[in-house]
C-alpha cells in the first residue's frame, strides 16, 4: 500500500513538472511572436504640427487655388512648427483660405471655419477645428491614400490636450 501510494506522489509529481516545462515553453514561444518596433518607428503621441502637415499633404494639388503655389512652402513651414492652439487656429485660417470653394460640401464654407478658427483657446477646440475642416471637405478635395491614412489621423487628432 505504501509503494502505491509512493508510485502515485512520484506519478502526479511528474505531470506537474512536466506541465510546468509545457508553461515556461510556451511563455517562451509567445514571447518570440510579439511584434517589435523598428529602431526608426516613432514611440511618442502624434504632434499638431505633423498632423496638421499630413493633413494638408493629403489634399490633391487641384484641390488648391492658383495662389497656394506662392505659399505653399510659407505655410508648410508654419504648419511643421504648430505646437500651440493658437498657432493651429492661425495656419487653419490661412489654409482654408487657399482650397477653391466649390470642395466645401453644402453647409460648410471657409468662412465658418475662419470664424471658428478665431474663437478657439484650446488644443481640443483645435482638434475638432481640424475634424471639421476635414470633415467639410468633398472627397475629391483628397488624394486616393487619404482614406486609408484617415483613421489613424482621425484617432491621432483626439489624442491631442
Amino acid at each position: 500500500m505504501l509503494q502505491l501510494l509512493i508510485y502515485i506522489k512520484l506519478s502526479i509529481m511528474k505531470i506537474l513538472l512536466a506541465g510546468l516545462v509545457l508553461l515556461v515553453i510556451s511563455c517562451q514561444v509567445a514571447e518570440a511572436q510579439l511584434p517589435t518596433l523598428n529602431k526608426g518607428a516613432v514611440t511618442t503621441a502624434a504632434k499638431p504640427g505633423q498632423l496638421l502637415t499630413q493633413f494638408t499633404n493629403a489634399l490633391k494639388p487641384t484641390s488648391f487655388t492658383s495662389a497656394w503655389s506662392g505659399a505653399k512652402d510659407g505655410i508648410l513651414g508654419k504648419a511643421q512648427k504648430v505646437t500651440s492652439a493658437l498657432d493651429m487656429a492661425n495656419t487653419v485660417s490661412s489654409l482654408v483660405g487657399f482650397i477653391k470653394p466649390d470642395l466645401f460640401k453644402q453647409g460648410s464654407t471657409a468662412k465658418s471655419l475662419m470664424d471658428m478658427s478665431g474663437k478657439l483657446k484650446t488644443m481640443t477646440e483645435a482638434a475638432s477645428l481640424m475634424k471639421s475642416f476635414e470633415g467639410g471637405l468633398k472627397p475629391e478635395a483628397f488624394t486616393s491614400n487619404w482614406s486609408s491614412m484617415r483613421t489613424g489621423w482621425l484617432s491621432a487628432l483626439n489624442q491631442l490636450k
